[in-house]
């Protein structure tokens, strides 16, 4: 060996030793990736007639990998042994794992290669898990299974070690040779998404392997699979989430397709005795929608190799697009299918639930004016809710704004809002600040603290599951009124009802003329449903309601949805991406989630349901 290539060996088992990420560049254009000191490698030797694209990616999607022609100029192979050694020693033993692409037409879609019988317990759980992978388009992957005599490797390169310096070194080497069945066979050009799909149930499948390996073999710790991925991401991954975050805050969506002339517009509305339907004004629009879907569709997501990462971008690129969409067809018809697209449609069952409440709670009167706080007293208690928060996280903004162009109270970007003609009884000040402040508020921040900017600004449809538990919050902390259980109610019928086709004064109507509402109130529930031409996000806080009153009577951790602002089918990728310590725990915890508020959880464990929460 090279003196100047034995000084490059070196320098890596020294990292390793120093426990140092590992990141080089080979010569010939390879590349070795350790994250961390671990007992496994994945490694790709290019053959001489150059790399496949799919093979020299898949393995970047793990947190150890080697990806390089093996030649005189650089020697994978005694790279290999040497890394292998030192791990074995380090950790009692090491799995190598080999891939390489099939020359046969008629081979199964994966063959595992195999010589030794200490390989064969993670090989079949390497087989169970490739045959596992769900593809769209396919029944299932053929997985099949070749013991040979001497240790595995591809037909173009010798094996990277003996039988008997594996066996003394508690080295298992596993050849993983497959077929390209996500290319074009006539143009030789890969399926794009196929590869995409195929390419994170890959990653899965060897992670679960690796852990199989490391569990019964080593003295690795690890509790879970997913603690075997990548820690370390590449810089343009925090580029593309610095620029979602950079396009996304370029605008405020829930302020744009709110009328600032409400008021007025009631106004005029009663003074028409509720025939004409209203005219509402929005703020003009400072972005130019386009311009920033050319700008979000240049970002390079296909590069990043992370299946979960790219998921999570693309899933926030739709989103950004599809609220950009809204916002250049304000007011007009094709809003409301945007807005569908966006917050889901009305389900027959959450219908149901919703006409269900509205018949089982009777209409009730306003509180009486001594019973009331306004905006400013509002406000001071909102200041004691967010030192509460800032004691805990110091980033917490404790400022609060009582404007004249908002109607009602809502949390824009972490701070509160409250309208100058927003008044409260104050048996349920508290209660809604526990929405506001101990849900919204709190979200926004423990979502600031997490690495990505993604889980503040609000990952796609993270509305319904924080308006849940922000309902959930009032209930807890007993200000969730019989008339708050109405509008909810009456939010989603009112939603379907303008879906089917119906005008604002016909809603109108229905709210006052079949359940009961008076026409301030029934006015503001319809206002809210068709602002912008029919937005439909208002249906979210009863479903959401209902879906995290099942998540608790499952016996689940509620602080866990609390992480950031994301919704309930994100909760693997949470819990993965902890494993992975690419997020953090909670920053701060609200008042409902403390004594004496927390006990109400049992009560809904013990099978709560939303009729329940009925005074």
């Amino acid at each position: 060996m090279a003196a100047e290539h034995k000084k490059y060996i070196n320098s890596i088992l020294d990292k390793l030793k120093r426990g140092r990420p590992l990141h080089s560049s080979l010569p010939g254009g390879g590349e070795l990736r350790m994250d961390k000191a671990v007992p496994y490698l994945l490694v790709y030797r290019v053959p001489p007639n150059g790399e496949d694209a799919f093979t020299s990616t898949l393995g970047k999607t793990e947190s150890a990998y080697l990806v390089a022609p093996d030649t005189t100029e650089c020697s994978v192979t005694s790279i290999v042994r040497a890394i292998a050694g030192a791990m074995a020693d380090k950790f009692g033993g090491f799995m190598l794992l080999e891939v390489w692409l099939s020359s046969q037409a008629d081979s199964p879609s994966f063959t595992i290669h195999i010589s030794q019988k200490s390989a064969l317990a993670v090989a079949e759980k390497l087989q169970s898990e490739l045959q596992g992978i769900q593809l769209y388009h396919m029944q299932g992957l053929e997985v099949g299974f070749e013991k040979g005599k001497k240790l595995p490797s591809p037909p173009y390169y010798g094996e990277l070690f003996n039988a008997e310096e594996a066996r003394k070194s508690e080295i298992i080497v596993i050849g993983l040779e497959f077929k390209p069945i996500y290319m074009n066979q006539q143009t030789g050009q890969p399926y794009p998404l196929f590869l995409r799909e195929l390419r994170e149930g890959f990653g899965k499948a060897l992670r679960k392997s690796f852990f199989e390996f490391v569990r019964i073999k080593t003295s690795y710790s690890a509790a879970h699979f997913e603690m075997l991925g990548t820690t370390e991401l590449h810089r343009v991954v925090w580029e593309i989430d610095e620029k979602l975050a950079e396009y996304s805050n370029q605008f405020d969506f829930l302020l744009l397709v709110t009328p600032i002339n409400a008021q007025e517009a009631w106004q005029g509305f009663a003074k028409a005795k509720y025939r004409s339907n209203p005219v509402f004004h929005y703020r003009p629009m400072p972005i130019d929608p386009e311009l920033i879907k050319r700008k979000l569709y240049n970002l390079p997501i296909e590069d990043i190799a992370d299946p979960t990462i790219g998921y999570l971008f693309r899933d926030k690129r739709q989103e950004i697009d599809r609220m950009l969409n809204m916002l250049s067809d304000r007011e007009k018809p094709n809003f409301v299918y945007s807005s569908q697209q966006l917050f889901g449609n009305i389900e027959e069952n959450l219908l149901d639930t919703a006409r269900a409440i509205l018949i089982a709670v009777e209409p009730q009167h306003q509180p009486e004016e001594r019973d009331m706080l306004d905006a400013h007293a509002f406000a001071d208690l909102a200041k004691v809710e967010l030192q509460y928060l800032k004691q805990q996280y110091d980033a917490v903004s404790i400022a609060v704004r009582v404007r004249d162009d908002v109607e009602g109270v809502m949390v824009s970007r972490g701070t509160l809002n409250i309208s100058s003609r927003y008044r409260i009884s104050k048996g349920r000040a508290f209660s809604l600040l526990q929405h506001e402040v101990g849900t919204h508020v709190a979200t926004y921040y423990n979502g600031m603290a997490q690495p990505f900017k993604l889980f503040y600004l609000g990952v796609p449809g993270y509305e319904q599951l924080q308006e849940g538990v922000a309902v959930l919050s009032e209930y807890m902390t007993g200000g969730l009124t019989n008339q708050r259980m109405r509008t909810l109610a009456a939010r989603v019928v009112v939603v379907h009802h303008m879906l089917a086709g119906n005008s604002f004064t016909d809603t109108f109507d229905l709210l006052i003329d079949k359940h009961g509402f008076r026409p301030d109130v029934a006015f503001h529930i319809a206002m809210r449903v068709y602002r912008g031409g029919g937005l439909t996000k208002d249906a979210v806080y009863l479903k959401g309601l209902l879906n995290v009153i099942e998540y608790i009577k499952q016996g689940k951790d509620i602080s866990k949805l609390l992480v950031g602002k994301i919704r309930q089918d994100y909760l693997p990728i949470i819990e993965e991406l902890m494993h992975r310590r690419l997020l953090k725990p909670l920053s701060l915890r609200p008042k409902f989630l403390e004594e004496p508020y927390i006990s109400k959880i049992d009560d809904i464990k013990k099978g709560g349901n939303v009729f329940n929460m009925i005074n």
